[in-house]
């Protein structure tokens, strides 16, 4: 456990988290409501026939999965603050000493995000579990909404990470915020779950989230392999 806790990804989570407090707070709000959507969306599919009540309760089920997403977006949130951080104090030229590349630098954040969205994930496939055999609506659906936003989470993540650390342009602050402005990023990303969730029919649905996901992280890791040629070694220094 001593090894686990001094590898890079693990020293970069502790330290985001270190750096902000309020966007956990966040998170857990929103993972709450996405726990409560899915499984009382759950509750009344089953207690109420008929195919329109199905459609209803189907799509309040899967209201629950941009909600996730937004939780995961604000947990990651510092990881994303603790790069910009780390550029503005010299922390990246260090990492450039030391022999480290573009991408070398970019995984070390990248990883932690992707920890941080998989722990979330873990603990909300729990609770719905645990609230799902509480409510008697059974956990099938719940743990269907649960797999779909952790797939559209771990991909809307990367991206707005890895487009986050390659464009300079989206490290500047937003006009009335200290927020960098491609945190706006995960925002956009996670709208059209909100509307699948409402208009279309709850197995569609679901493979249209997964359809974007995929298409995401396709995107994500093409920045990830194109960092190199993106970004200049020098825009990495303060």
């Amino acid at each position: 456990m001593r090894q686990l806790g001094r590898k890079p990804a693990i020293i970069t989570v502790k330290r985001g988290l270190a750096l902000s407090k309020s966007y956990v707070v966040f998170a857990i709000f929103f993972a709450s409501v996405a726990i409560l959507t899915a499984n009382f969306g759950n509750a009344f599919l089953r207690g109420v026939p008929g195919n329109s009540d199905v459609y209803v309760g189907t799509s309040l089920s899967l209201l629950s999965v941009p909600l996730t997403a937004i939780a995961a977006v604000m947990l990651t949130t510092s990881v994303i603050l603790l790069y910009v951080y780390d550029k503005n104090n010299g922390v990246l030229e260090y990492f450039l000493s030391l022999g480290m590349n573009q991408e070398d630098i970019y995984k070390r954040y990248l990883k932690a995000g992707v920890i941080l969205v998989l722990l979330l994930m873990a603990g909300v496939a729990v609770a719905n579990v645990a609230v799902g055999l509480v409510l008697r609506g059974g956990v099938t659906l719940p743990l269907v909404a649960t797999g779909v936003a952790t797939a559209l989470a771990l991909s809307i993540v990367s991206f707005d990470t890895m487009a986050m650390m390659t464009f300079s342009l989206l490290q500047k602050p937003r006009a009335g915020a200290n927020q960098p402005l491609g945190l706006a990023l995960g925002g956009l990303l996670v709208l059209p779950a909100y509307l699948t969730a409402f208009i279309l029919p709850g197995i569609v649905a679901v493979a249209v989230d997964l359809a974007e996901a995929v298409i995401i992280a396709a995107l994500s890791i093409a920045l990830l392999l194109l960092s190199s040629r993106l970004i200049s070694r020098e825009k990495l220094l303060p």
